[in-house]
């Protein structure tokens, strides 16, 4: 059973071309109920290792 935790909901626009560039396609694309278009990816070391990368280059 996939719950919460097993997927990431990127919200950056920025955050999401960094891991489509790296090779990573996302679940779905959808937008929430306050309007804000998201993608869906699959929670995996790689593509955490991209969030927190990008985290640290942003902030």
């Amino acid at each position: 059973m996939t719950t919460k935790e097993d997927l990431l909901f990127i919200y950056d626009v920025q955050l999401h071309k960094k891991i489509k560039r790296a090779g990573y396609t996302y679940l779905t694309s959808a937008i929430s109920l306050s309007d804000r278009r998201f993608w869906l990816y699959p929670r995996t070391p790689d593509i955490e290792s991209i969030m927190t990368e990008h985290a640290q280059l942003t902030s």
